[in-house]
């Protein structure tokens, strides 16, 4: 089943009427309180990659769920402003950027990076640890599909090295990735959608 969209933005509304609703469909699902407030965690921290973001940011935001699997989309089309432009390049350019520290920062300064597909944005990526291996952000560009899953995968191929090490870290010190099944970030033009997976057993 798929919810009915709700407008979400950057400066706040609609996220009270969107972490609401995601309650509401963990409770009618069965979820225990426990597994209802996860639920409503990584919505939290789904909407909170729309805030710091320069501009007028909106998204629409639904859940497709079956039984106690639930998929939270956010899909938004950006349209970079100069400022934004900025920002970004500011952010992806700088792996010690405050945006950059965090595992949902980074995907952020991803996004960012595909956006604008300028040399200065896309060697930051995601990671840069495995970043001189092929493939090694677990984030293609040009295809614009990246995963969680597929980027644990990269990490563990390169658990030996420093870098990978201090991702994985990272990893796990993040509520969505501790969370979460799986995180998808899909990419056309400038068209951006979040999945954020989880099955409760």
């Amino acid at each position: 089943m798929k919810t009915a969209p709700i407008i979400v933005t950057g400066q706040g509304s609609g996220v009270k009427d969107a972490l609401a609703l995601t309650e509401q469909i963990g409770k009618e699902s069965g979820l225990s309180p426990k597994s209802t407030l996860h639920l409503r965690l990584l919505g939290e921290e789904l909407f909170g990659m729309l805030r710091g973001i320069a501009g007028e940011i909106s998204a629409d935001y639904w859940i497709d769920y079956a039984e106690k699997a639930f998929e939270l989309h956010m899909k938004s089309a950006i349209a970079l402003t100069p400022e934004m432009k900025e920002q970004f390049l500011a952010a992806s350019s700088s792996g010690v950027n405050e945006a950059s520290r965090s595992f949902m920062g980074k995907i952020r300064v991803m996004i960012a990076s595909a956006l604008l597909s300028t040399k200065e944005a896309i060697p930051f990526a995601i990671i840069n640890t495995a970043a001189a291996a092929p493939g090694g952000s677990g984030f293609d560009v040009l295809g614009g599909d990246w995963s969680m899953a597929g980027y644990k995968a990269e990490l563990k191929k390169h658990e030996g090295d420093r870098g990978a090490k201090e991702a994985w870290d990272e990893l796990e010190k993040s509520i969505v990735a501790s969370i979460a099944d799986d995180v998808r970030v899909k990419i056309i033009g400038n068209t951006v959608e979040i999945i954020v997976a989880k099955a409760f057993s």
